[in-house]
Parts: C-alpha cells; structure tokens; sequence
C-alpha cells in the first residue's frame, strides 16, 4: 500500500514537471535546419567558423544543443546555433567528416513573438559588434512595441529608451546613439559600419551630417572619427566670422549677461528662437531657428554646439576692456574742443565772428544755392581752439564770400581741408543717402575724379 507522503511527493514532483517540462532531444541533419530570417548577425568570416569546427571535431560532438522551431514536416528554423550549424557543414562537405551530420536540437513550440525575441537573446552570448547591437536595440524596440503583453508589467509602460534602457542594461544615451544610426546613416555609410570598416563613435559623427555630405566623406575613404570630424568642423560649421555676425545679428551679448554661465545660454537661447522658428536676413546672410538646432548660411547645427562655436571664437568677457591711455590723449586732442568746427571754415581759419552758416541735419542738393537770410537769427561769436602744433594764420572768411548769391555749395565744399571735409559729410548729408550707395556716388561724382581728387570748375584736377 502506498504512502500517503509518497503520494504527496509524487504531486509535488508532477507540479515541478509542470513548471520546468521535460525537453526532448532530437537529432536533425544540417541540411534539414533552415536559417531564422530574424537572425540579424552577419555572416562570420570562414576563419572563425572553421576555429569552431576544430573545437567541435576535438570534442568529437557538438556539445550544446540547438534551439529550433518546427517548419512542416521534415524542416526546422533555427533559433539559437546558427555558427554550430554551419561548423558541422564545413566538417562533412570539405572535411569527410560525415559522422557530424546530425546536430542535436531542442524542438521548441513557440509563439512567433516569443521566438522572435529568443534569436535576439541567443545572440548575446558572444561578442557583439557595434552594428549587431544597434540590430537587436531595434529589434527588442519593436517588440516593446507591438507585443508589450509578452514581456513583464515593469516594460510595459514608460518611456522606450528607459524601457529599452532596464531590459537590455544598456545606458539611455548609448541608446539614442545608436537610434540616430539607424535613423539618418546612409546606406553606404550603414554597409561600412556593418562590416566594421567604421566604428560606432565615427558612424555617430556621420549620422549628424546631411546625405550628401557622407557620400561624400565615405568616398574620399575617410572612416576615422577625428578626420570625420575634421571634415565636419571645416565644411559644415559655421566659421568664425559666420559665428561672430550672428551674435552680433541676435544680440546675444545681451542676453549672455543676463545668464549665468554659457550652459544656461543654451536653455535661454533655444526658448528665446527656436522655440519661435526665428529667422533673419541681412544679405546672403541669414539666420533661421529651429527648437534643436540653428542654420547660418545654410550650415546647421545644434544649440548646444553653437554655445560650444561661441566659447571658441566669441568668449564670454567678465568685464568691458579698459581702453588705453594714449587712444583716450589722441581723442580728446581732436574731440574736446570748445565748438565744433563751422562748415564754413577753410583749412586755414582759426576764428570766426558775425553771422556764420547754421548747420543742418537735411541733405541740400548740390546745385542749390546759399542766400543770405536776413530774418534768421545770428549765431553767436565764439572762438575755436586749435592744438598747439598747427601752426597757422589766422585769418576772417570774407561774409561776401560765404553768403554770396553766386556762390553755391559745390563751390563752398571746394575749399574744405580733408578733415573738415569729413566733419562736413558726418553732419549734412541726410541718414538717407549715406545709406544709398547710387546716392551718395552721384553726389561725389560731381566734386572727385574717378582717382578721388576735387575738382575745380572746368573739372581741372586741384
């Protein structure tokens, strides 16, 4: 009569049975596996697959399993043994080896997500290369996707990096890298990288520059990462004079001193432009603003990069420079005087008394002609100082001279010296046609020749 514990244990046994079920081996000849079309990893090069037909053949057995899925009949998808597979198709075909025929295989039945997610498991037993990796991040990605029922509750839900992040134990930014690979390499540049011609920190670099740009790098044979990015830096970046045009064009010395450091900059300036798709033209050279990046001329890149552009060719100044003594001495020898100089004076005028011509902010026309007026008011008698080192006479502008009817402004402007002519030119042409660049030619055209030297009437050369 049986125990009662016996019985007991007996269920106890079926129940562990039930959790962990008893695996069956089966042995199939190679020709009958099928390779997984989920299996992402390139094909190994023959010397690494005939090391492991040393291994196998020492051994005499394969001595790990395969994990396969039933096709139909006679015919079974590989999940995990792709490499012992064809070892044992080296050992028969080319080395006679027929007792290596049949691999042993562990017969699966799973659902298609769930075999689906065993060929990226299985892979990660050996050393992955930077685009085997990429390969399974997005594969685990899709399934977090589409079949998130078959995974634990904690990957359920939150955000896909973090998700990705806590399943695979790989770190968030490593993650974002290599989605920007998959994202925006070319295929040319993503066939380099799958055959390990470029590594993954020169695939990054790649994948942050336009299309046309990496053909042209991956053309030039360019696969290190410092020449890419020498290429870059000279190419595809704003220069120093680009960058320095636009913090003058954004003002963003002006908000630099509101911030404090260049990190918080960034934060302020994409809030401030980029979040308001900002543009701006001033010539050929425009500016437009985007919540990630900035273009200047047409060279793109991001906010943080460009703060990094700044540091380098506009850095940040704690303080206004001092000026310099001597440039102070010479400034004031010409600027702090007790009037400014008359547009009436001659070069060898030092004083002036009686009515003298008032200045005006309004453009005259050349040919328009100085009257007296008698109902204006006089302008007071002052005196003018001159440095001590120009020595000149002193002598009175006849008032004939100046308010003569027959005198008009062309004539009067002969007479300046080259310094009052420039004091002239600052205080009465109007803001307009200093600005018109057809304006201001016609209006020197008529008092320079084409060398820049006054003319006299009969455009005589003075």
């Amino acid at each position: 009569m049986a125990r009662l514990g016996n019985v007991f244990n007996n269920k106890e046994d079926i129940r562990k049975e039930e959790q962990h079920p008893r695996r069956t081996i089966k042995w199939i000849h190679y020709t009958k596996l099928k390779e997984n079309p989920g299996q992402y990893c390139p094909e190994r090069d023959k010397e690494e697959i005939e090391a492991l037909a040393d291994l196998i053949e020492a051994a005499g057995e394969v001595i790990q399993n395969l994990s396969v899925s039933k096709l139909d009949t006679d015919e079974y998808r590989i999940i995990a043994g792709h490499k012992r597979c064809k070892a044992c198709k080296l050992l028969v075909e080319e080395r006679g080896l027929k007792q290596f025929s049949f691999l042993p295989c562990v017969v699966s039945n799973l659902s298609s997500v769930q075999e689906e997610f065993q060929v990226v498991a299985s892979n990660g037993y050996h050393q992955k290369k930077a685009y085997e990796l990429m390969h399974e991040i997005l594969k685990t990605e899709k399934l977090l996707k589409e079949h998130p029922e078959e995974f634990p509750e904690s990957l359920q839900k939150g955000r896909m990096i973090e998700r990705l992040s806590r399943k695979m134990g790989i770190a968030r930014s490593t993650i974002q890298e290599y989605k920007q690979i998959s994202n925006n390499l070319t295929s040319e540049a993503m066939e380099k990288f799958k055959n390990g011609e470029i590594e993954k920190s020169a695939a990054v670099t790649l994948s942050k520059m336009p299309e046309e740009s990496q053909k042209e790098v991956i053309g030039q044979g360019i696969t290190q990462n410092v020449d890419i990015e020498k290429y870059r830096q000279e190419n595809l970046e704003p220069n120093s004079v680009e960058v320095k045009v636009s913090f003058r064009l954004l003002d963003v010395g002006k908000y630099d001193k509101s911030t404090v450091t260049r990190d918080a900059l960034v934060k302020f300036l994409k809030g401030k432009f980029g979040y308001n798709s900002y543009a701006v033209t001033q010539g050929e050279f425009t500016i437009s603003c985007t919540s990630k990046t900035i273009s200047i001329s047409g060279k793109t890149v991001s906010w943080e990069r460009y703060v990094k552009l700044l540091n380098l060719y506009c850095p940040r100044k704690e303080e206004e420079d001092k000026p310099v003594e001597n440039t102070i001495k010479e400034c004031n020898e010409d600027s702090m005087k007790k009037t400014p100089i008359p547009e009436v004076l001659s070069k060898d005028t030092v004083n002036v008394s009686g009515n003298e011509l008032q200045s005006t902010e309004q453009a005259i026309p050349m040919d328009t002609i100085i009257e007296e007026d008698d109902g204006g008011a006089e302008a007071p008698e002052e005196e003018m100082i001159l440095p001590d080192s120009e020595e000149q006479s002193v002598e009175m502008i006849p008032e004939e001279t100046v308010h003569s009817t027959g005198i008009n402004r062309q004539a009067w402007i002969g007479n300046l010296s080259t310094k009052d002519m420039a004091q002239y030119l600052s205080r009465n042409l109007s803001v307009s046609t200093l600005k018109s660049p057809d304006q201001l030619f016609n209006w020197l055209s008529d008092i320079v020749d084409n060398d820049g030297r006054f003319l006299e009437e009969g455009n005589q050369v003075r």
